[in-house]
């Protein structure tokens, strides 16, 4: 029970982070476009570098959110066409292994990443770069965290919907 109650709070949070992060990029992108547009008015130095860096936590954020739901392309049609249910489920725990061997990768060298680059700053803003590739190690501590509960309850995500 307490870990679905911090399951949830977690998935909440990683939703609404989503949605903020993509209502800025969208809003910000929009006020770029009338200013760059409009005459007397110059657009902000630092909207496009900092979009395309957002765009690393949403690619993250939405990406452990669609192992959460299943939405992810696999393979299960080819499969279940010629392969018997057991070996198609053999396949699908590999494949979870698999993966959660890249996330533990990916987990720390992203973290290497970061602690490296905490010094280094956007060109347009004193900003830590840092915090953009912090994506890579959390997005991928999310996604871990779904495959691994999807290995432990036999490929259906235990906390769905």
């Amino acid at each position: 029970m307490a870990l679905e109650r911090i399951y949830r709070i977690v998935d909440r949070v990683r939703a609404v982070l989503l949605i903020l992060i993509m209502g800025f990029i969208i809003g910000i992108g929009a006020v770029q476009i009338v200013l760059r547009y409009s005459p007397l008015t110059k657009p902000f130095d630092w909207v496009d570098e900092i979009m395309r860096y957002l765009n690393i936590w949403v690619v993250f954020l939405a990406a452990s959110i669609g192992v959460k739901e299943s939405t992810h392309l696999s393979m299960d049609y080819f499969l279940k066409k010629f392969f018997s249910p057991r070996t198609v489920a053999w396949f699908r725990r590999a494949t979870h292994l698999c993966i959660i061997l890249t996330m533990l990768l990916l987990i720390y060298h992203g973290s290497l990443r970061v602690w490296a680059n905490r010094f280094t700053y956007i060109q347009s803003m004193h900003l830590s770069i840092s915090f953009f590739y912090l994506a890579i190690p959390v997005g991928s501590a999310l996604i871990l965290f779904d495959y691994v509960l999807l290995l432990l309850h036999g490929g259906n995500h235990p906390y769905r919907g």
